[in-house]
């Protein structure tokens, strides 16, 4: 496995892409957080203990100097705010973990029956045994890649274009040093799954003249062009009077 960290997908945000043999997962980065992560989390636990211990010994510190009073209110009121907010913390937590015991109890004793079926003891083992990375969700098989692209991006930089057979476009927006290797690892899995489409065109770019279903205008030879229809022109129209050979 090769990872390439610091990488923007747009869709997607910042995120990690994992590259294997025959295929690639982009997994977010830790930056990525939810908003009850945030506001509910470990590290919001840990500010809001902070603030309580430092709200506390200040409203003593000012208690003990004769501070004036709107100063020991605002400082008690902070302490007993932050003692309550880390009062719900600390009970989210306690919840979610007994909730998990709960689960993991129930899922024990309803599952230990089923393991007889030889059926059920597969299924867990490509659900949560070392099935590889492609059991996870975000795995994405080289044979699902159509193209990839490398092109400048205007407000600096590189970026990687990427479309799958089902027609998801993703870029990535690597960081300078890393641009070359990611597209050089993107075109790796294209060539080896796809040999065909190794020689892919840029988006946009006409096919050579040997490559169109149809002979070209310029490729037509003299005496076979075939008028195409003007814009007010419809095919089978009959020709309007100027238009009819003279006699």
């Amino acid at each position: 496995m090769y990872t390439i960290n610091g990488v923007t997908a747009t869709p997607g945000g910042r995120v990690s892409v994992q590259f294997h043999d025959h295929g690639y997962a982009a997994k977010k980065e830790g930056g990525d957080d939810s908003l009850a992560e945030k506001l509910f989390g470990e590290g919001a636990g840990c500010v809001t203990l902070l603030v309580m211990l430092a709200s506390i010994g200040l409203y003593s510190l000012l208690k003990k100097n004769g501070a004036p009073e709107a100063a020991v209110t605002a400082c008690l009121m902070v302490a007993i705010v932050s003692v309550c907010y880390g009062a719900v913390i600390a009970l989210l937590h306690w919840t979610s973990g007994v909730l998990a015991s709960i689960f993991l109890f129930l899922f024990v004793v309803v599952s230990f029956p089923l393991l007889l079926i030889p059926g059920y003891r597969r299924a867990l083992r490509r659900r949560w045994g070392s099935g590889g990375p492609e059991t996870e969700g975000d795995w994405v098989p080289a044979t699902a890649l159509s193209g990839v692209w490398h092109q400048a991006d205007p407000r600096g930089g590189s970026v990687i274009t990427v479309q799958l057979t089902d027609g998801t476009v993703t870029a990535y927006a690597p960081t300078p040093d890393t641009a070359h290797d990611l597209y050089a690892r993107f075109d790796a899995l294209l060539r080896g799954a796809r040999p065909a489409q190794a020689a892919h065109r840029q988006p946009g770019q006409y096919p050579p003249p040997g490559q169109y279903p149809q002979p070209a205008p310029y490729q037509q030879q003299p005496g076979h062009y075939q008028q195409q229809p003007g814009p007010h022109q419809h095919p089978g129209q009959y020709p309007q009077p100027w238009q009819q050979p003279r006699g």
